[in-house]
């Protein structure tokens, strides 16, 4: 599937019968609805916009024009991640990834409330980093250390158990990102496993689960999309020529 962003004057691509999400590639928050797309083993057609320049229908499908955007059918649309994400886990229940229990389910949201500091930050020293101070930094590794503790106290592989639940694909396109701060000359955002051991052991793990390898890209591509939208010219079109991943898994299903 192409990976070309569509922009304003570009013609919507034929509905084909599938769900589909519109997104940008290097969007996290669409990150994080293509990795329960791809946990769920469910069929779908991916559409990548550029959002400096948006199409034109972007807005039938959700009204501010971001993504991710579901077409769940034809000229039906729903938005947000985390809206986007608990109606797949309800509407498609054979690959459940909440956790059964109220309780667990709120302590889930609680870890990715608490992890909105790090993010934050994040996105300061990306694209603004002449407003980085700090206690941003201060910010973003006291989230750090307060998700090490819940990998510690959970004991389990993933946050959700012996496999990734919705908790850990809504933490990861961020946990991804990371790495690539370093790359552009913020080392204080650097993971250091002597600090780290626990979260940098499940990073590893994230980074070979089937979802997330499926989409998952390199934190010098990262660094490189990075630079190009710090300079004002994010380069949505460099992947497009190279075949860097695939969209679905292996095993689909409608």
């Amino acid at each position: 599937m192409s990976e070309k962003h569509l922009k304003a004057g570009d013609a919507l691509p034929e509905f084909g019968g599938k769900l589909r999400l519109f997104a940008m590639r290097f969007c996290p928050y669409a990150e994080r609805t293509v990795l329960v797309l791809n946990a769920k083993n469910l069929q779908y057609d991916i559409v990548f916009i550029n959002l400096d320049q948006k199409p034109e229908w972007i807005y039938n499908f959700s009204p501010k024009g971001t993504v991710p955007a579901l077409e769940y059918e034809q000229n039906k649309g729903i938005f947000d991640s985390n809206i986007i994400n608990v109606y797949l886990d309800e509407k498609y229940p054979d690959v459940s990834l909440q956790a059964q229990d109220p309780l667990r389910r709120a302590q889930d949201k609680m870890i990715v409330e608490g992890f909105t500091g790090a993010q934050s930050a994040y996105y300061t020293a990306a694209f603004n980093s002449l407003a980085l101070t700090p206690n941003m930094v201060e910010t973003y590794h006291k989230s750090l250390e307060i998700l090490q503790k819940e990998i510690e106290s959970r004991g389990t592989k993933f946050l959700n158990g012996d496999s990734p639940g919705l908790v850990d694909y809504t933490l990861w396109p961020f946990l991804e990102r990371f790495e690539a701060l370093p790359l552009i000359g913020k080392t204080e955002f650097a993971i250091d496993k002597s600090k780290y051991e626990a979260l940098v052991t499940y990073i590893s793990a994230m980074k070979n689960a089937p979802a997330v390898k499926a989409y998952y890209l390199a934190a010098e591509t990262h660094a490189k999309f990075i630079e190009s939208r710090a300079k004002g010219d994010p380069d949505y079109n460099m992947l497009d020529t190279s075949a860097v991943c695939c969209m679905r898994p292996r095993k689909k299903k409608e």
